[in-house]
């Protein structure tokens, strides 16, 4: 399934760097998250205003 498979994936990550995600944490600051529809009929103007 989708989320045993992440999980294995987040898995071997770690074993292989354990600091990726503290590494990849620090290089991420978005100033917002976007979360959108990925129907194609629905803009994303419609959602926001």
């Amino acid at each position: 399934t989708l989320i045993s498979n992440n999980a294995l994936w987040s898995k071997m990550l770690v074993e292989e760097d354990p600091g990726f995600f503290a590494k990849l944490s620090q290089a991420q600051k978005p100033r917002f998250l976007w979360i959108g529809c990925s129907d194609s009929r629905v803009p994303a103007e419609r959602l926001t205003g």
